[in-house]
């Protein structure tokens, strides 16, 4: 009987504990818990990567890392900046000779080099491109050719390997407000 007493004496305590976790936020932030939050809701972006399990060069890991660095896009920010990524591919298309059969799907490309990838995306429209082979430190295969551009608020960052290009991502900037560090 003692046993019993005991055990609903610690529930009860636990109960009231977890009552005062929830209510006290509450009560300090001065609003009940069905007012809405005046923020944008945070966008969730998918992101998928496939690298050959034997390879010691863990970039999924370094693509993933550095989208955690980088401000987070409003829906808006991310819908305007997709048509700067069509120009993008169709840079690729006009100076490389790219297939790219759609946004979202890779191209194919005959065997180019970091300033023919500079080259194409400034006759695409953009501004002072960064583009260099990728360090094993980069968010890209290493000794692929990385590139990243300024889409609006939003930023384009590719890489181009082994005569493919993936889709470039749309992301948001830096710390530093910059696409991709030089």
């Amino acid at each position: 009987m003692r046993a019993v007493r005991v055990g609903l004496a610690i529930a009860v305590l636990f109960l009231v504990a977890s009552a005062t976790a929830v209510a006290v936020p509450l009560v300090r932030a001065g609003r009940s818990a069905s007012e809405p939050d005046g923020r944008p809701a945070a966008t969730v972006e998918q992101f998928a990567c496939a690298q050959v399990t034997s390879s010691i060069d863990d970039y999924c890991q370094r693509i993933l890392e550095d989208l955690g660095r980088r401000t987070p896009l409003t829906d808006d920010e991310r819908v305007a900046a997709q048509p700067r990524r069509q120009a993008a591919l169709d840079g690729f298309v006009r100076q490389l000779g790219a297939d790219c059969p759609g946004p979202l799907e890779h191209c194919r490309l005959p065997v180019t080099t970091p300033e023919a990838v500079r080259q194409a995306l400034i006759a695409a429209g953009f501004n002072e491109p960064v583009v260099r082979p990728a360090r094993f430190t980069d968010p890209a295969p290493a000794g692929a050719i990385l590139y990243a551009v300024r889409a609006g608020h939003a930023c384009l960052l590719g890489y181009l390997r082994s005569e493919t290009a993936a889709p470039p991502l749309i992301v948001g900037r830096l710390p530093d407000d910059a696409c991709l560090s030089h």
